[in-house]
């Protein structure tokens, strides 16, 4: 099935449009249909022929390459009216499942454009988006993430960020990544509305692993909850548990929760075995706690894909009080998984349990402070988790779950 793509873009000297060009080449190279279009501007500058740019084109794509200069360490102001105009169809539940990437330029080697990057992931994951940065390529995507063009662009996993010459235009290298980053990008999105080529292994069980901070009570009652809900769908589950301090702990909680038998220790393979992967962790000063980041770092190859590549990826969290990192570790989590080369999966905004637990659309959290057990709205956010992780690694990996239509239709349609 021919996947759509939109390359949308701001740019007053030449340089993102002419990144966009390429991201689009690099996108019709892999067989989809792309629109180039163009963020209405409110300063004078040059006349771009491309179509302007309004919000309901999200609709018509599969795929976006976002494209804006770094202002301050953000996208530019046209290109934020752009992306606020999309509201009505967040609300209305329109924007779910679209694959997302991301470019950026700035003047100087730095200069924000990470962040900018970054903060364009954060809207599309509050639309319930999919993130696929430039990290290292998993199976049957065409990039090569180790090739000359990338390392010339500064390996940056987040997507592509380029320092601007002043006559506006592009370095070779650049424009090369932007090509490759646009071909990756429709490469995704075609496996992912199609639910990828059909193989040997089509109708296998789904596949997915539940890495998990056992020695937090919360952490451990979320991810069994998470596991549940992949099971719903007839995935195949593993329950792992991190080792590290305190892992060994007495539960307090009673009944099942307290007495279940604790889950194997997490190995790279159960990793590599998984079609999606969800990582559960209490917050520590505002970032995952050490046993999972010190996993995660061993995830990572010093070069080539490692066993999170091309994957979906996602985490939940339980926190001290609701407003102490229950946001800024999922984000740090999410910015190591781009790094994994996974394609992140959060929850998002696509089912009403995730209002009802928070509102969190990066991932569940709980706060303790509100009781060790999960409220009922988390676990069945949880839940929810679950199930989206292992819809989405079905689309990837090309084998449907038994009875869950995968044309055409967004994920939270196929939950109701």
């Amino acid at each position: 099935m021919t996947p759509q793509v939109a390359v949308v873009y701001h740019s007053r000297r030449g340089t993102m449009r002419a990144l966009a060009e390429a991201a689009a080449a690099g996108a019709r190279a892999h067989g989809a249909r792309v629109r180039l279009l163009r963020v209405a501007d409110d300063e004078a500058g040059p006349a771009w022929p491309d179509e302007e740019a309004r919000p309901e084109d999200v609709l018509w794509a599969d795929g976006l390459v976002l494209a804006s200069p770094t202002y301050f360490g953000n996208v530019s102001a046209p290109f934020k009216r752009f992306l606020d105009g999309t509201t009505k169809l967040w609300w209305d539940g329109l924007l779910t499942d679209r694959v997302v990437t991301g470019m950026t330029a700035s003047t100087c080697p730095h200069g924000g454009r990470e962040a900018t990057l970054l903060t364009m992931y954060q809207s599309a994951h509050h639309w319930g988006a999919w993130t696929v940065g430039a990290g290292p390529a998993g199976p049957g995507d065409p990039a090569d993430p180790a090739g000359p063009a990338r390392r010339g662009a500064g390996g940056n996993p987040y997507g592509l960020a380029v320092t601007a010459l002043r006559d506006g235009g592009v370095a070779e290298h650049d424009r090369d990544a932007a090509w490759e980053l646009g071909r990756r990008l429709a490469g995704v999105a075609a496996r992912a509305r199609s639910g990828g080529p059909p193989g040997p292994d089509a109708a296998a069980r789904s596949r997915v692993t539940v890495v998990h901070c056992a020695e937090d009570e919360t952490v451990r009652l979320l991810a069994q909850e998470c596991a549940a809900g992949a099971r719903e769908l007839g995935a195949e589950v593993r329950l792992r548990r991190l080792t590290g301090p305190g892992v060994r702990r007495e539960s307090g909680l009673p009944g099942r929760a307290g007495g279940a038998p604790a889950a194997a220790a997490v190995d790279p393979a159960d990793v590599a075995w998984a079609d999606s992967v969800v990582f559960g962790t209490p917050v520590r000063a505002g970032a995952v706690a050490a046993p999972l980041l010190g996993f995660l770092q061993s995830l990572e190859p010093p070069a080539g894909p490692g066993p999170l590549a091309g994957k979906p990826a996602s985490g939940f969290v339980s926190t001290a009080r609701p407003h102490a990192g229950s946001e800024s570790a999922l984000l740090s989590l999410h910015h190591v998984l781009h790094h994994c080369g996974a394609v992140v999966v959060p929850p998002g905004y696509t089912d009403p349990v995730v209002f009802e637990a928070g509102g969190n659309p990066y991932g569940t959290s709980h706060a303790r402070s509100a009781g060790v057990l999960p409220t009922v709205q988390a676990l069945a956010a949880a839940r929810h988790q679950g199930r989206r992780a292992a819809l989405a690694g079905d689309r990837l990996r090309g084998r449907p779950v038994p009875g869950a239509g995968l044309l055409d239709t967004p994920l939270e349609k196929e939950l109701t």
